[in-house]
């Protein structure tokens, strides 16, 4: 079934038509929505086109920015065929509006409701029942096509190959969305530019206020090694790597020496890393929440629990190799998942 659902992926990604870059952030969507929401076993997953919206727009936040502010030109690059896709016009305006805060955005909740609504209408219109189709040939392997509806339910196992196969998919979708972009934006994108960082990067929003809330509920300590920090270098370290799933959300980051954090680099902190997470959140992470919230810094601690927790079972699964100091890796231990079923959280 994973091969089969591979290589569909890859037939809807160079067979199927392409007039905007809709069908790229769904299969985003789909696959963000199944690690926060699916399960590792063959169940189901029901979805709503307003939970699908939701992640349209953060998805397009970033790339409904001008691409070179700087420039007189001012121009947000082409993601359809012909005049701007709907959606980015629509992120545009909210963008504007909140001068580029996404957690401002989603905090005015009926501004927010307002375009996730919308949002919502045109995913419903236009991709989400015209994804599956190659040439005449409908493909209906992640969901049924009903051709019309609200919802939409991932057929048996399908959640689980997104949980399983998150970095493939991820890239391939990713990879087919820039060279779309690059195909309609020559002129403003030019030979040498890192487009991929521009539509996908970390935002690394907020960072100066996220450091402060850190430094205190970490008593100014790093995370990792436990030694005092030093205002200069200190970091802002993503405890789930953006690499390995890419959402900055408040209770996912930890301050650390800029050592640390550079020889952690993109790896799982190893299962002493975890317990103390699980530890630092059981303590802090109301009080955390309420700090974020008043700095409008985007956090949803149920969200950063359930990654977690997938990163972890992918890991000790594949028997991948986590970082604890230095140069030092290892296994995570066979009890590994017992702090963090501990841990309360909303587990769907």
């Amino acid at each position: 079934q994973q091969i089969a659902f591979l290589t569909s992926l890859q037939r809807l990604l160079g067979e199927g038509s392409f007039v905007s870059t809709y069908k790229y952030c769904l299969l985003l969507a789909l696959a963000d929505l199944s690690i926060e929401l699916g399960c590792d076993d063959d169940s189901t997953l029901t979805l709503s086109t307003k939970q699908i919206a939701e992640k349209f727009v953060q998805n397009y936040w970033r790339q409904s920015a001008p691409y070179l502010p700087d420039e007189a030109e001012n121009v947000v690059l082409q993601q359809s065929t012909g005049n701007q896709a709907a959606i980015i016009q629509l992120v545009y305006t909210a963008h504007n509006k909140f001068e580029g805060s996404l957690s401002e955005a989603r905090h005015n909740q009926k501004e927010w409701n307002r375009i996730v609504a919308r949002v919502s209408e045109i995913v419903r219109v236009m991709p989400l029942w015209k994804l599956q189709t190659v040439g005449s040939e409908k493909l209906d392997f992640l969901y049924e096509n009903l051709g019309s509806g609200s919802q939409i339910t991932l057929k048996p196992g399908i959640a689980f190959c997104f949980r399983k196969h998150y970095g493939l998919v991820a890239d391939m979708v990713k990879g087919a969305w820039s060279r779309y972009i690059r195909r309609f934006n020559s002129a403003a994108l030019g030979d040498g530019t890192d487009l991929n960082e521009f539509l996908f990067g970390s935002e690394r929003a907020n960072l100066n206020d996220v450091k402060v809330i850190l430094e205190d509920f970490q008593a100014g300590e790093c995370f990792y090694c436990r030694r005092s920090l030093k205002d200069n270098k200190a970091h802002v370290d993503h405890f789930i790597p953006w690499s390995r799933y890419p959402v900055d959300l408040g209770h996912n980051f930890v301050l650390a020496h800029a050592t640390c954090n550079g020889k952690k680099s993109d790896r799982l902190a190893a299962g002493e890393h975890l317990d103390a997470w699980v530890k630092y959140q059981a303590r802090h992470s109301k009080s955390l929440a309420a700090e974020f919230n008043r700095c409008g810094i985007l956090n949803d601690f149920n969200s950063s629990a359930r990654i977690v927790n997938w990163a972890y079972t992918q890991t000790f699964e594949n028997h991948g190799l986590t970082w604890l100091r230095a140069d030092e890796l290892r296994n995570l231990p066979l009890n590994w998942a017992d702090s963090l079923a501990a841990l309360k959280y909303s587990s769907s």
